[in-house]
């Protein structure tokens, strides 16, 4: 059985907001637009995601990949042959990173575009890239007959080889962003926690210098750490078991939300090195400025 990963940042359904007692962020400079959903952001305020369209011929409705500019201009990007091509990072330097149809990592750069596939891999997908080319992703290592596909991550060098990243017991980790100085956010699945057949709990984590560091959000029941940068300031999202969902800044180790000026929930998936940051809402997808 071939299925897809789930990733909890891109596809939240949008709820009532759960209070949980956590400082709010301050926010400015909010832009919103709905012609895409934004998963990444880059120095230049480059937003990067995707959208699913209307038509097709395959029985799957098509997903394109969307670059908005600074200015406000959009560009669509479908990858020549694909269904489906979503972007997820977008680096200063103008490298977008994604996947085809859910089974190829992608790379664009300006006119030119690549796929990755792990060595073995059935699925591969591309999630985040720093300014040095340095690449992170998942793909599939296992389709267990009770737990569905299994997924683990990965770092691609500029060279092209890879280094695993498993968090410890993990049955899913997904890598979700590395920032410039090598650090690495995401997500994992525990074994401990899976259960055959249901939703399981996942709980972001911090990978540096060798060392993962677990980081779950108070009282939610799902966690995903979706975007650091420099400074080491991380974005992410929350889920709890009934719907709610909510998106936080991570600064200094303390959570802090991020609600829209109409306290819509959030899910903040990108943030860069200006403390802009990304995301969607129930109002659409934003930008803004969060501190």
């Amino acid at each position: 059985m071939s299925a897809r990963p789930i990733l909890f940042p891109i596809v939240l359904v949008f709820a009532s907001i759960l209070c949980a007692g956590q400082t709010k962020a301050t926010c400015d400079h909010w832009t919103f637009f709905k012609t895409f959903s934004a998963s990444g952001i880059n120095g230049w305020n480059t937003v990067v995601g995707s959208a699913t369209e209307s038509g097709g011929t395959t029985g799957l409705p098509p997903v394109s990949g969307y670059i908005r500019w600074a200015n406000g201009g959009v560009q669509k990007y479908k990858f020549p042959g694909a269904t489906e091509t979503r972007f997820y990072k977008r680096n200063a330097a103008g490298v977008t990173v994604g996947d085809v149809d859910f089974n190829h990592g992608l790379i664009v750069t300006g006119s030119s575009a690549t796929t990755i596939d792990y060595p073995g891999a059935p699925q591969t997908i591309l999630t985040g890239i720093n300014k040095w080319n340095s690449m992170v992703g998942t793909y599939q290592y296992n389709d267990d007959a009770d737990f569905g596909p299994e997924w683990t991550g990965f770092k691609m060098w500029k060279n092209g080889t890879f280094t695993p990243i498993d968090a410890p017991g993990a049955i899913n980790t997904n890598p979700t962003s590395i920032n410039d100085t090598g650090i690495v956010v995401g997500w994992y699945e525990s074994s401990a926690e899976a259960v055959p057949f249901a939703a399981d709990p996942s709980h972001g984590f911090v990978f540096a210098n060798g060392v993962y560091k677990t980081v779950s959000y108070p009282n939610a029941f799902r966690t995903s750490l979706n975007d650091i940068n420099t400074a080491g300031v991380i974005v992410g999202s929350w889920g709890d078991s009934v719907g709610n969902v909510g998106g936080f800044l991570v600064v200094n180790g303390k959570f802090k939300d991020v609600l829209t000026p109409s306290s819509a929930s959030t899910a903040v998936n990108g943030i860069n090195d200006n403390g802009y940051v990304t995301g969607t809402s129930s109002a659409g997808s934003f930008i803004a400025h969060c501190q």
